[in-house]
């Protein structure tokens, strides 16, 4: 499912799993076991925040975790509590179908809604969401049992609607859990982050990232392609199966590899390969092309940098391009072009900018930099 009576969802890949139909769970032991600890020990705390990389696994967790509380399974103290068999378990029972429909009526998801008129995602999660949640908040819980409200992605929430958060988590009602997912944890309140208990995770190791990027594609009735090198996509995946599904899906291994030619060329710039590059990417005008490239370039500009500045793992393609573009008394000025491309890509979108003068612009801007210094 990708909609819900056929409005999108703004948390849902297209051609991927939803999470809350993403049946196997691999990776972050350490978290399941200290959520299972807290589900048994009858201390689970009202509010969480399950923060890290996009894609590694986050909102696949909290409907496991949802699932469990909203089915009341018996979590009595016991040494060994399968927290994801128990949710698998519920998943083909009425709770389970319920959660996967969004139509549980003791669970609420907050993410950015559609707008039918636009026919765009609204930009932030909006009060009214917020308000609406409060009025379901001062009724009793419809089934008799625990609430849980989830709210996907937490930083899209504006000063309006994090405070009206921050209200109800100051006196939160009774027998209600809270799980806010987020790839920014900065961007989240302060007077938030103090009243929930911080999850981090961080990307897969190789083989459950492998594992659930053949679960994706499964899904589809597809297999990984057999020229594929899964390490070096995970390596440029950074552990996010949703990078790598869509590197795979959408030609990001051919325009990464067209941009590590680019970056291999400064300060010198080959016309004909930044436009087989940008020309390539506008291609596509859902967008979804050029959304990705983009975020190649920064992750790739990112890594650079952090391999220069730090023990940070490169490939050795990756090591070399560092070496030779980057100085360390030039650190600085690269962080700041990297910082201007971020700002500019928002007012891109923001102002329906040109796009290909914004990717144009970036490369001259790299070329400059790397003849500067």
């Amino acid at each position: 499912m990708s909609s819900i009576e056929g409005v999108p969802l703004s948390d849902q890949l297209e051609g991927a799993l939803h999470p809350v139909h993403t049946p196997r769970f691999y990776g972050h032991d350490q978290a399941i076991e200290g959520l299972a600890t807290g589900l048994t020990s009858g201390r689970f705390h009202h509010g969480w925040i399950f923060s890290g990389p996009l894609g590694v696994g986050k909102a696949t967790l909290a409907y496991h975790v949802a699932r469990v509380l909203l089915d009341q399974i018996s979590l009595e103290p016991q040494s060994a509590f399968d927290l994801i068999a128990a949710s698998e378990r519920v998943r083909g029972q009425k709770t389970g179908r319920l959660v996967a429909q969004f139509a549980h009526p003791d669970m609420r998801v907050l993410r950015r809604t559609y707008d039918t008129k636009t026919k765009k995602f609204f930009s932030f999660i909006r009060i009214d969401e917020m308000r609406a949640l409060r009025d379901m908040l001062h009724t009793t819980a419809s089934m008799g049992g625990v609430r849980v409200i989830l709210i996907d992605r937490a930083e899209d929430m504006n000063q309006a609607s994090a405070n009206a958060l921050l209200k109800v988590l100051e006196e939160p009602p009774q027998n209600t859990v809270f799980i806010l997912i987020t790839n920014a944890l900065g961007q989240i309140p302060i007077t938030i982050r103090s009243r929930c208990r911080l999850l981090k995770f961080h990307g897969l190791e190789l083989d459950p990232f492998q594992q659930a990027l053949e679960q994706q594609f499964y899904a589809q009735q597809l297999s990984l392609p057999p020229e594929l090198e899964i390490k070096s996509l995970w390596h440029l995946s950074q552990g996010s199966v949703r990078v790598g599904f869509e590197l795979v899906t959408g030609n990001g291994l051919k325009y990464y590899h067209t941009l590590v030619k680019i970056f291999e060329g400064l300060p010198t710039l080959d016309g004909q390969l930044l436009d087989q590059f940008v020309d390539g990417v506008l291609r596509d005008k859902s967008g979804q092309s050029y959304s990705g490239a983009l975020e190649l370039v920064l992750q790739l500009i990112h890594r650079l940098i952090k391999g220069k500045m730090a023990d940070f793992p490169l490939s050795a393609q990756e090591k070399r391009l560092a070496d030779k573009l980057i100085h360390r008394e030039a650190i600085d000025q690269w962080l700041r072009v990297w910082d201007t491309v971020q700002q500019k890509s928002l007012d891109v979108e923001e102002y329906n900018l040109d796009k290909k003068t914004h990717l144009t612009t970036t490369f001259f801007s790299l070329r400059d930099l790397v003849r500067g210094g």
